[in-house]
């Protein structure tokens, strides 16, 4: 009776699917409840398909709210046509139009799911969200064969932004903690697989070829990134010259190619 009737019930709210997923943990934990608390003796009752069944129920739910999101930030994101020409008008416009509402619409994600999902339920969404977004910008970054200064530099300020919700990722502190949120770090990187990949995005757009070099040899940037794909941003990055052909040497020596 309640999966045949909260479909239609969850439904007049608007992050009614995030409800019925958190509803059906609830209902499935006091059913779990019933279970263990009846004695071996006593006639028990056949709940345990039940159980099944409205776990899988949400889970549905939740699924579906995900992969609706998802699609909303992908059409957004398609609004930026893969960052080409994102300094000059009317492209540099929709590219901001794209980013700002991204970051704004994670945000006001945060703040409906906060009254609704556990903390760390809500956490391990927002950071799938946020994974889709990185993911994207990586990808179109990456596919872009020449980026000019003003371009990085526009496109540095956008990966600033996006790494600007890093705040929303804070761990939990408990009522009595007497620890000022600003000494907290995010969990950003637990919950966001590709996160330091993306800050090392930013960096490289940011960098001079002596730094990108210094990242790839003594800093981290091999561990997120592979040789092939730090030498295509430096040829992206870069104009052919002496400087850069030596850089490129000593990154492929620096790999054993």
């Amino acid at each position: 009776m309640y999966r045949a009737s909260a479909s239609n019930i969850y439904s007049i709210n608007n992050n009614g699917r995030m409800f019925l997923y958190n509803d059906c943990l609830w209902l499935v934990d006091q059913l779990q409840e019933i279970v263990q608390r009846r004695s071996p003796k006593q006639t028990r009752l056949r709940l345990d398909d039940d159980i099944v069944a409205l776990g899988a129920f949400g889970k549905r739910s939740y699924g579906r709210e995900m992969e609706s999101q998802r699609t909303i930030i992908k059409d957004l994101l398609d609004g930026a046509q893969g960052f080409v020409n994102c300094t000059e008008p009317p492209f540099s416009q929709e590219c901001d139009l794209a980013v700002r509402t991204i970051v704004d619409r994670l945000r006001d994600t945060h703040g409906e799911w906060k009254g609704v999902l556990s903390y760390s339920a809500l956490l391990q969404s927002l950071g799938s969200l946020l994974s889709t977004v990185i993911d994207k910008v990586i990808i179109d970054v990456e596919d872009m064969s020449d980026i000019s200064e003003p371009e990085s530099q526009r496109l540095t300020a956008y990966c600033r932004q996006i790494i600007a919700v890093e705040d929303l990722f804070l761990p939990q502190q408990p009522a009595d903690s007497t620890s000022s949120p600003e000494d907290a770090v995010p969990l950003t990187a637990v919950y966001v697989p590709g996160w330091f990949r993306f800050q090392y995005l930013s960096e490289i757009l940011d960098s001079s070829l002596v730094d990108i070099k210094y990242l790839w040899t003594d800093g981290g940037l091999k561990l997120e990134y592979d040789m092939e794909e730090v030498v295509d941003l430096i040829e992206a990055l870069f104009a052919d010259s002496e400087h850069r052909r030596r850089a490129i040497g000593d990154i492929r020596r620096s790999s054993g190619r």
